[in-house]
């Protein structure tokens, strides 16, 4: 566990700083912890081949999981932080931060810049445990897993023929969408349950979902006032 010392090499410009709903909320931590763990294993199959004897068949690497230890400050003004005092979380701020997004279910983003690692990643929050010692004067004690996290979703088979010769591929990769989507809509004028769901959902199949679920009957559906607020479910992997 990170120790009030100052054996806690400070390197100039190196911080450590999870996000939530694409940077919309941020926390830096103020302590940077004496060891970073990251681990990343293979995984790969062995198989017995009559005549050949064992083989080794290398698949897609297991997720990469980073871990660490340090501390929460209630002393702003401590000689040993690692944040500006501008960017300063006292310690019940940083755990409720932290606890809600564990809570959530969507991914944060790290971001690790320090003399030897550099890098970012998506990430699940796997674990967080913290605990208060007596005599630190509020400094709450906390040791972080993190897992890391691949956006994922469907994508389309798309036909495409030139020269009259006809090729099947999948359609490329969207960019991935860090955003935490809205739980509300606001209805706007023209709108209908059809266009929200397209719009807000990717589905406008999905109206009779929100119908359901904002208790909307259809003859209220034909006439919707402007301004009326409708709960959206989740959106669809």
């Amino acid at each position: 566990m990170a120790e009030k010392k100052t054996n806690n090499k400070k390197i100039k410009h190196s911080f450590l700083q999870l996000s939530f709903n694409n940077g919309a909320e941020t926390l830096i931590f103020p302590v940077l912890p004496e060891e970073i763990q990251v681990k990343k294993k293979g995984k790969g199959q062995a198989y017995d081949i009559v005549g050949l004897g064992e083989v080794n068949v290398i698949k897609s690497r297991e997720l990469a999981e980073v871990s660490f230890e340090s501390f929460f400050p209630a002393d702003k003004n401590a000689p040993y932080l690692s944040v500006p005092i501008t960017q300063f979380n006292d310690p019940e701020t940083c755990v409720k931060k932290i606890n809600g997004w564990q809570e959530s279910i969507y991914p944060c983003r790290l971001l690790v810049q320090t003399e030897n690692l550099k890098f970012t990643i998506a990430v699940s929050i796997e674990s967080f445990e913290r605990r208060e010692v007596a005599g630190h004067g509020g400094d709450i004690y906390f040791s972080l897993v993190l897992k890391e996290y691949k956006f994922y979703s469907t994508r389309r088979l798309i036909t495409e023929t030139k020269n009259g010769k006809t090729t099947v591929m999948q359609e490329p990769a969207k960019r991935p969408d860090e955003r935490v989507p809205p739980d509300t809509y606001v209805l706007k004028k023209n709108d209908n349950l059809w266009k929200v769901a397209q719009l807000q959902l990717g589905d406008g199949s999905r109206w009779k979902e929100l119908m359901k679920l904002n208790n909307i009957t259809e003859a209220q559906a034909k006439r919707l006032p402007v301004g009326m607020k409708i709960k959206l479910p989740p959106k669809r992997k």
